[in-house]
């Protein structure tokens, strides 16, 4: 089995050159383009290759998620520049980034005793945007049946920019061939609506909505069960319960040029790693057990990291559910200039984890802005979960 799609290696191996090249190329017309000529793949064979089983091995003995994460940023990019390339199958002078992941859904546990196949393709395109699914799957041994449903699922919204000029830059358009196909559409429709109005309602900009305040009402009303008289006290919650802001945990680290993507930043896939596993981290404090990851809901890159940058990643478990052993760990990734003394918030992962090991605590929220941290995670858990039905109605 090869270690990774000789198409894959190929079109980065191209974008690397292009970005490398001083020769200025004009762009090309457009070229309506199918659904399956943006089809791309790669293997991590981690039963063949002891090597990379080695490479993606934690000490618990199955797959670092983090790792995979990477991966997944990767092949999404190179989906994005092979729908963009011209009719020759040159690629265009348009610079892809990662917007936005919309959903990971993590359907089954990673072994490091299976090969596995990624897959990519553009299932809907904007003026200069394209949303990407992929899909992770265990290969069949021969004899055995294939696997009915992908390992994991995910989707990625690539933005493109001129190369020369940085602004917005038209992609190929979409030829849509069946009924199929257009269900693909359908549901990436669905999901934008879902998150303009997810972004409409936003916390920073309107007040909770009156759900939401009677949610927060019945907080602030438990609380008040296990205040004492002593002035300056706080409440001392039962075992079950624990306050938001006593779940933080923080990592400081350096971007070194090893970690750059092929336009000189960060890599998006190694920021995603980096907060998923200070996200595990926090979150087997917070069971005192080890949970497993569930999903990854909505989020947006910002702004763009640059190599030399330090970044402080801080996290809290902000929302659970005990009834279903569930819990949301959120991430924020802030880049600290020394220099100026201030920071740039890139971005806020949200990442959803299970225990069924161990006892989910409750959260509960202390100050207003905790009540917030709280709601938000709950819209996030909640948006998610309409994300996912919405993915898994593809697989039928």
């Amino acid at each position: 089995m090869p270690d990774r799609g000789s198409d894959y290696m190929s079109i980065l191996q191209r974008i690397t050159n292009e970005n490398s090249s001083g020769v200025r190329r004009p762009k090309q017309p457009l070229v309506l383009k199918r659904i399956s000529d943006s089809f791309t793949e790669t293997y991590l064979p981690f039963k063949d290759n002891l090597a990379l089983r080695e490479e993606y091995i934690n000490f618990y003995g199955d797959i670092r998620l983090g790792k995979v994460l990477e991966d997944l940023d990767r092949l999404a990019g190179a989906v994005a520049y092979k729908h963009a390339s011209d009719a020759n199958g040159d690629l265009a002078p348009i610079i892809f980034v990662t917007a936005a992941v919309d959903r990971i859904d993590l359907k089954a546990t990673l072994s490091p005793n299976r090969n596995y196949r990624l897959t990519g393709t553009v299932t809907f395109v904007g003026f200069s945007s394209m949303e990407i699914n992929i899909q992770l799957q265990a290969v069949s041994e021969p004899g055995e049946p294939s696997e009915p449903e992908p390992n994991l699922v995910a989707r990625f919204t690539m933005a493109g920019r001129d190369k020369y000029t940085g602004k917005s830059s038209q992609v190929n358009p979409l030829l849509l061939e069946d009924e199929n196909q257009r269900r693909l559409v359908k549901v990436s429709e669905q999901i934008k609506e879902h998150k303009k109005d997810a972004a409409e309602k936003n916390l920073l900009k309107r007040p909770p909505s009156a759900e939401e305040r009677l949610v927060i009402h019945q907080l602030w009303l438990e609380t008040g069960k296990y205040q004492d008289d002593v002035y300056g006290s706080h409440p001392t919650l039962p075992s079950e319960m624990v306050w938001l802001d006593k779940t933080g945990m923080e990592s400081v680290t350096v971007c070194f040029p090893s970690e750059r993507n092929v336009h000189n930043k960060i890599f998006g896939g190694y920021l995603m790693r980096l907060a998923h596993e200070l996200s595990f981290a926090n979150g087997s404090v917070y069971t005192r057990a080890r949970p497993s990851y569930v999903s990854l809901d909505d989020f947006s890159f910002k702004k763009p990291v640059n190599i030399g940058s330090i970044l402080r990643l801080t996290s809290q478990v902000v929302y659970s559910e005990p009834e279903n052993n569930t819990f949301q760990v959120a991430v924020s990734v802030d880049v600290i200039d020394n220099t100026k003394k201030v920071t740039e918030r890139t971005n806020t992962f949200y990442f959803n984890f299970s225990c069924p090991t161990s006892q989910v605590r409750r959260i509960i929220p202390r100050t207003y802005e905790d009540m917030m941290k709280y709601l938000e995670g709950r819209r996030r858990a909640q948006t998610g979960k309409i994300i996912s039905k919405l993915q898994n109605s593809l697989q039928k």
